[in-house]
């Protein structure tokens, strides 16, 4: 059984999910278990905009709230995003880089 914590969690992150396609976003994705420092991705195909959203339990403090922002402010800004395939063949990685 998993804990219950976790279920709040994930229960959490599906509704940030259904919110964000409400909003728009033509993806919005869980990034289950990954201890990345989001749980969800959001992406706007057509504004051209990716949300990363960390969710928290709603008992968190202001203070660790601005702590969080702060640790991950390297987060935020403009990048260059490249799409890509990757497969394996005989143990070894190939990838397709959309050039255009």
């Amino acid at each position: 059984m998993p804990n219950p914590n976790y279920i709040k969690g994930r229960r959490k992150e599906y509704k940030i999910i259904k919110t964000m396609k409400q909003l728009g976003y033509q993806i919005a994705q869980r990034t289950a278990q990954s201890r990345s420092p989001f749980d969800v991705i959001a992406i706007n195909t057509l504004t051209r905009e990716i949300k990363l959203i960390q969710s928290k339990p709603d008992t968190m403090s202001m203070k660790k709230i601005r702590e969080l922002l702060l640790e991950n402010s390297d987060l935020t800004g403009t990048y260059e995003v490249e799409f890509e395939v990757r497969w394996m063949i005989k143990g070894e990685w190939r990838m397709i880089e959309d050039k255009n």
